[in-house]
Order: C-alpha cells, then structure tokens, then sequence
C-alpha cells in the first residue's frame, strides 16, 4: 500500500523548452515517492480479515501483557549486568559545602566555601566483584529461560482460544442444520395433521422439538461469541475487538478423508524430549547457579576489602578573597583502606547457613520437577491417545447415526414409521455430530498440550 499525497499537475501547461527541467524535476519526485511507497514494510496484521493461527501467535508475542513484562524482565537483567561489571571502574566524586557561622568575634570567618573531587577504587575483594558479575550474567540467562516459559505457555492459551472459536464455529453450523431439519419436521407434520394421516398432538411434538434446537443453537452462539471475546484478551488486544479465524484445513481434511495424524513415538520418547527441551529445567539450572554465586559473596563478606582512596580539595572562600597564591588553598591526599568485619553478632554466619538451607531447597525442587514433567507427559500422552480413540468411535457414531436416520426417514415418508421415532433419529444424529466436532478439537487441543508438555511447542 503506498501512503502520502501526489498533487497531478497538468503537464500540458509545462510545454516549452523553459519547462522542461521542471518535467524531469516532477517526474522523478513521483518516482520516488513510488518506490519509497513499494519499499514500506506491511505493518500490523489486518484485524478485519480472518487470522490464521500463526498470526494469532504473532500478535500475542507482540502485545500480549506477559510477553511485554517478560521483555522488560530480560532488559532489567541486562542492566544488572552492567551494574556488575561497573564495579570494575573507580568511582569519581564532585564534592561542594558551603558553612555559615555566627562566631565572628571568635577568628571564624562567617562563610566558608569548599570544593573538591574524590575517587574511590577497589583493589582487592577476594573476588567479591567477579562472583557478583557472574551471577548478574547467570540472572540473564535464567529470566531468558524463564521468558521462554512464557512465551510457550501463551502459543499454547493462544491456540487453545483459537481451536475454541472453530470449534463454536463448527458447532453452530451443526445446530443451523439441525434446526433447519425441525424447522422442516415441524411444516411437514403440520400437512399431514391437514392431511389427517397425523394428530393435532403431533405438531405440538415437532414445536417443542423445534424449540429445543433453537435454543441450542443459541447457547452455541453465546458460547462462539465469549470464544471470539477470549481470543483478542489474550492476544493483549481489546475483547471488544471481533475476531474471525480461518476455516481449519484439518477438519475439512478429516471429514473427506476420515484420517487424522497420530502421535508416532513411544511415551519414553516423549518423555525424554521433554528434558531435554522443557525451559523450567534450563531456569532451574540458572537459579541454582545463582544461588551458588549468592552463597559464595556471603562467604567472601568475612574477607577483608582494600580500596584506594584520593582526595583533592579547594578552600574557594580564602581563594577568592586574597586572589593569589592557589596553590596555597588547594590539598590533596591518598591512602589505602582495609576494611572487614570483627564482630557482627552472628550476622554473616547465619546468613550463610540461610543461603546454603535455600540451595538445597533449590536442589530437591530441581529433582522433584523431573518427576512431576515426566508426570505431565505421560498424562498428555494418555488424553491425547484417548482423543484419537475417541474421535474415531465419533466417526463411527456419525455414519450410523446417518445410516438409521436416513432409515427412518424413508420410512416416515411413506408413513411407514411415526414422527416419535424420526425425531429420536434426529436427535441421535445431532448428537453424534455434535460429538464428532467435540472430538476433534479437543484432539487437536491434546496434541498441542502434548507439545507443550513435552517444551517443544512453537
């Protein structure tokens, strides 16, 4: 899409020799603005037009709250590692004082300006600094790891949401059709009733039959648009926003062909992609680490501290007074510190033994999240083999379902059968086709938690 304004001038008014650079001059300005146009980016996806589920995926790693705060989360990492590495640097100071006294009869003068500069460098911490480096650079990867937690667990709420609006969507398509075929019931009872081959009481049969539908077909309709509200929450847009999706491949696929694909891999496979791929482990391993780190700087606290220390300063007040001499109102020093703790109460032992408590703490949850992620794979393993067993006794149900109802029908209209029965045939077909669209979604909701189970979801 080319974007800005192009005023036409009429070029029959630029004939002439004198008009001709002007011409070339406009004619090149248009080009321009053409392939400046040609070259701009396509910019945020078009919400009027039906997304697909990659671009549902897309606009929720962009604008999803989680995804933002998980952003920032990594950048102020970030910034903790150059805090870390700062400490390398000596640190410089800009000192003023200004003192006013009353004392005059004393020999005080009664103002007093000071100016001077201080620089402070830590020459040795028994690597105090290199162990407070290290775990600001451990924090980094940890939150990175953390974030992609993040950002597989909202692909899976996002795709959930997305498979929940085609679902709504195809359930509202069954119960159209079937509330069309009452509709039908219900006029043709009403000619037989005038042909008197059917009771007055039949009609009132088809009615409430009728109406059953409709107001299944209203729940499916309530429950498409909470679906469609859902979505956009999720992507961080506005719920009001309305959303429509493209129809699924998969399910068209499955309703010509009637095959699915199944999971291909043993439940040990499985299971051991999903340690070696799940983000939880990769943050547990950081958090350890910085624990670590955290227990070594509460050991090195005993060790003492050297720093060099300079001072320069300037009496500004007697300066600017006699006007000469500068180097006569001017100090300076440096000198060298030690400092370390003698006695603290027990301040730095505890805090050790705290730290090493809360490593092992760390340590025992790191074994027990193996057991409980080999927990979660074996049970979305199990649910989504569950959904392929089911989804293939649906198919089954449907075709029977068809087969008796078409029966039935026949029979009905050659009043070989009564309207009890076809509206029975009727409600078992709803049914099993109702089950056949339940099935499948919830197959493809299994297959992506399976993913997600095992960290491999995208």
């Amino acid at each position: 899409m080319i974007h800005g304004k192009i005023k036409i001038t009429d070029l029959s008014k630029l004939a002439g020799p004198r008009n001709s650079l002007l011409k070339i001059i406009l004619i090149a300005q248009l080009i321009v603005v053409l392939c400046v146009g040609a070259q701009e980016p396509g910019g945020e996806v078009d919400l009027s037009q039906p997304l697909t589920l990659e671009q549902c995926i897309q606009i929720g790693l962009e604008k999803a709250t989680s995804m933002r705060n998980a952003r920032l989360n990594l950048a102020i990492q970030e910034l903790r590692v150059k805090t870390a590495r700062a400490e390398y640097f000596p640190q410089i100071f800009a000192t003023g004082s200004y003192d006013f006294s009353d004392q005059i009869d004393f020999g005080f003068e009664p103002e007093n300006y000071n100016l001077g500069l201080r620089g402070q460098y830590t020459i040795w911490d028994n690597g105090q600094r290199e162990g407070g480096f290290a775990q600001a650079k451990e924090n980094v990867n940890a939150t990175a790891s953390r974030n992609e937690g993040i950002k597989q667990g909202l692909i899976l709420d996002i795709t959930q949401a997305y498979y929940d609006v085609l679902q709504s969507q195809e359930l509202v398509n069954v119960s159209e059709q079937i509330l069309a075929r009452s509709q039908e019931n219900t006029r043709r009872t009403r000619d037989f009733v005038e042909a008197g081959s059917l009771i007055p009481a039949d009609i009132a049969t088809a009615e409430v039959r009728e109406a059953n539908d409709q107001l299944s077909l209203l729940n499916n309709q309530n429950a498409l648009q909470i679906a469609q509200a859902t979505l956009p929450r999720l992507l961080g847009l506005d719920p009001g926003v309305l959303l429509t999706v493209t129809v699924d491949e998969s399910y068209q696929l499955y309703q010509e062909r009637g095959t699915i694909e199944r999971i291909g891999i043993p439940v040990e496979e499985a299971i051991q992609t999903a340690l070696d791929n799940r983000p939880e482990f990769q943050e547990l391993q950081s958090e350890l680490k910085v624990q670590e780190w955290s227990l070594t700087l509460a050991k090195l606290q005993r060790w003492p501290r050297l720093n060099a220390d300079v001072n320069y300063d300037v009496n500004l007040d007697d300066y600017l007074r006699e006007r000469e001499n500068f180097s006569d109102f001017r100090s300076w020093s440096a000198g060298v510190s030690l400092n370390f703790t003698l006695f603290d109460g027990g301040i730095l032992s505890n805090r050790v033994k705290e730290l090493s408590m809360q490593l092992e703490q760390t340590r025992e949850n790191a074994s027990d999240l193996e057991r409980n992620v080999a927990l979660a794979v074996r049970q979305a393993y199990l649910n989504l083999k569950r959904s392929e067993t089911s989804l293939d006794i649906s198919k089954a149900q449907v075709n029977n379902a068809q087969l008796s109802l078409d029966v039935i029908q026949g029979r009905f209209d050659v009043d070989k059968a009564i309207l009890l029965e076809l509206l029975d045939a009727q409600t078992s077909y709803a049914q099993a086709l109702t089950n056949q669209v339940n099935a499948f979604y919830d197959y493809k909701i299994a297959q992506t938690r399976l993913q997600d189970a095992m960290g491999v979801v995208q």
